[in-house]
């Protein structure tokens, strides 16, 4: 039985219309030229057009020209009758276009065809949802190809990766052949020192565990990376872990970037040694090891003498040159496994490990050798010493504060000794540190309150059997320590700086007070003034000089300057510079303690010097070395032939008074002569005439 059979034609009819006019699409008839016959409300809806004027229309007539060609084959094919599903659009009355999705099917008259009848689906908004979507996709494909970042998925179900970027391929140096290939494969270039860390991450991923690490690859080429990894597992719909999907993303030059902000944070930028940081580090490690084991560390502090003059004198970069050349030397005199730290400034902090004392102080000494040798930098040669101090775990201190500590008390000792040399800490050490620091806090009322005055030992032509000269020794006479000696007070004076104003003040006073000599009778005597290697390689020195000599009313022969060997072998340019101006106002230079120093000979004729000074060290024992005996000959002889007189110091004997006058040497001064005396002393005693020659003969 069919649906006629059951339904009379006219409810048949009914049914039908009703399907057509409340259809939900657009509905339409056409005849066979193409003209509508009949249109729903929903066509109506669509087009925009009155139902009026559709149907004075063709459907052509709402076609946009490029699709007539493309619609009428397929209207042209369905009163041939056949069915046609087809895309076309069409332009509204407000001239908007409409994609839309057809049907086309014949309408037949007993068995004839007399037009076309169709139903059309809206899908602007699909076909543009679509079109925004394959956009979409476009541009994650474009992003997935371009960006530096590796996108995985990998199915566990078929063991077999899903997809991989391009980035991936560049970051392990595989195509992407073998990686389909061989899934697994980029586990062969896990770093081996990371292999294990790798390992144990991953397999929490397999327990539902989302991962995020970092470690590091060898590329195909050889080189390290260092990678980011983020795993994230995905579940099905019952909870099953079904894939896993990554993103690994190459971070080498953001742990360069923090390799060397780190570098930086525990290194000295100017030698590229470790700095306090590091070595307060390394000190602990140390020292927790050291008791472990039950083993000796040894801290060492190491400061360059005098170098804050070349600073001030030379300028930084030439000091920071020099500091560079330094650390280079005395890195090279210890083991692989010793530190070697820069504290700042001139001052380097050593750690020597499982080592004994001999061990400790051949390295010291090495140190202080390399340190002495010569340094040649933009054609110019400079000198330079050092300081040292020890101290030994466990015996000076359990923890790296006091080490460091008694160490530094060690290296002021080594100061105090004449530098140039190591000190061991001792406990003593502890006391002579309080004195220094309440010493280095009286300078200023030293000068104000007149503690200091001046001592003056004679000079004595032995063939003229006359004084002719004076040299000034500053004297301190602290209201509560008592006597302070220049040894103990000077170096100290020259690292604070008070040695401008203290030197400044002898020149004055002795100036003054060979002024004073003057006026009484004694015209052709000179003084003599130590001066400091800082005093002396300031700018305005010379100026002071003249500004006092004309003040005092002072013939610039009245006024000797005794500046000490290693001073003058500091930076022999400058120097030479120097000494030529004093020259040129009439101001002679005496080297003191020649002999002890590092100066060399052939810059002696240059420096225009008018006497050696014979350092004392030499003369004690002149008579029972041989060494030494041939040391002031030679000295002596070398002097003459370059027409520099010679003064002997620290004169005690007869005899060695007669052997330096028989070998040439005919300037002295000692306690044979004479000790130092306060200056009214020194006045009494030209007045008195005393011959300080007892027992040489006229």
């Amino acid at each position: 039985m069919t649906a006629n059979d059951s339904m009379p034609s006219d409810h048949l009819f009914d049914v039908y219309q009703s399907l057509f006019n409340y259809n939900p699409e657009a509905g339409y008839v056409l005849d066979m030229e193409g003209k509508f016959l009949l249109v729903n409300d929903s066509a109506v809806n669509l087009v925009g057009y009155s139902r009026e004027e559709i149907l004075s229309m063709s459907f052509v007539s709402i076609l946009p020209k490029n699709q007539i060609d493309h619609t009428l084959q397929y209207f042209k094919s369905a009163l041939k009758g056949n069915q046609e599903r087809f895309y076309t659009s069409i332009q509204t009355k407000n001239k908007q276009y409409k994609e839309l999705c057809v049907i086309a099917l014949p309408i037949f008259n007993n068995s004839r065809i007399t037009g076309v009848i169709g139903i059309a689906k809206d899908i602007t908004e699909i076909k543009k949802t679509r079109l925004e979507l394959i956009k979409s996709r476009s541009q994650m494909e474009s992003i997935f190809n371009s960006v530096d970042i590796c996108l995985w998925s990998f199915d566990l179900g078929m063991k077999r990766l899903l997809n991989i970027s391009p980035a991936c391929l560049k970051i392990f140096g595989l195509s992407q052949e073998k990686f389909i290939k061989n899934p697994i494969l980029w586990r062969e270039f896990i770093h081996p020192e990371d292999m294990g860390m790798v390992t144990r991450k991953q397999a929490a991923l397999y327990e539902g565990t989302s991962l995020e690490y970092e470690y590091r690859i060898i590329h195909q080429d050889g080189t390290v990376k260092w990678i980011s990894e983020h795993t994230i597992p995905m579940r099905d719909h019952i909870g099953r872990i079904v894939r896993f999907e990554g993103v690994v993303i190459d971070i080498t030059q953001r742990k360069m970037a923090e390799e060397h902000l780190h570098h930086m944070a525990y290194h000295d930028t100017l030698t590229g040694l470790p700095n306090r940081r590091l070595l307060s580090e390394r000190i602990e490690s140390s020292l927790a090891k050291a008791k472990l084991k039950q083993e000796k560390v040894v801290f060492m502090y190491l400061d360059l003498d005098h170098f804050k003059f070349i600073n001030d004198s030379l300028g930084h970069d030439l000091g920071d040159e020099l500091l560079q050349v330094i650390a280079g030397r005395v890195k090279g005199c210890l083991r692989k496994q010793d530190t070697l730290s820069r504290q700042g400034g001139d001052e380097f902090a050593i750690i020597l490990d499982d080592i004994d004392l001999k061990e400790a102080y051949e390295i010291a000494d090495m140190c202080l050798s390399v340190i002495s040798k010569p340094v040649l930098l933009r054609d110019q040669e400079f000198l330079l010493t050092a300081s040292i101090g020890i101290s030994l775990f466990p015996d000076h201190g359990q923890t790296a504060e006091h080490l460091i500590k008694r160490a530094d008390q060690a290296m002021y000792q080594a100061k105090g000794n004449g530098r140039n040399n190591f000190k061991l800490y001792t406990e003593e050490m502890e006391t002579g540190l309080t004195r220094r620091v309440l010493i280095g806090q009286s300078f200023h009322r030293a000068l104000t309150n007149h503690e200091f005055s001046l001592h003056y030992q004679p000079i004595v032509n032995v063939e003229e059997r006359r004084i002719v000269g004076f040299e000034a020794l500053i004297r301190w006479q602290h209201p509560s320590l008592g006597f302070i000696p220049p040894s103990e007070f000077i170096e100290l004076s020259e690292e604070t700086g008070m040695i401008l104003h203290i030197g400044a003040w002898v020149l004055q006073t002795a100036c003054r007070q060979i002024k004073e000599l003057e006026l009484k009778g004694y015209s052709n005597l000179y003084v003599s003034v130590n001066v400091s290697a800082r005093q002396f390689e300031e700018a305005s020195f010379v100026k002071q000089l003249m500004d006092l000599l004309q003040e005092n009313r002072l013939n610039p022969s009245q006024l000797k300057i005794e500046i000490t060997e290693s001073t003058a072998m500091t930076n022999v340019l400058d120097i030479i510079h120097k000494m030529n101006e004093l020259r040129s106002i009439g101001v002679e230079i005496s080297i003191d303690d020649f002999g002890t120093g590092y100066s060399s000979l052939s810059y002696l004729k240059s420096f225009h010097i008018h006497t050696l000074k014979i350092d004392q060290s030499f003369i004690a024992d002149i008579l029972l070395d041989s060494n030494q005996e041939a040391i002031v000959k030679a000295i002596t002889a070398m002097a003459a032939s370059l027409g520099i007189k010679t003064v002997a110091e620290g004169v005690e004997q007869l005899d060695q008074l007669i052997f330096l006058y028989s070998i040439g040497c005919t300037q002295m001064q000692g306690y044979f002569f004479s000790k130092p005396l306060p200056f009214a002393q020194a006045e009494k005693l030209l007045a008195s005439g005393r011959d300080l020659f007892n027992g040489f003969p006229a």
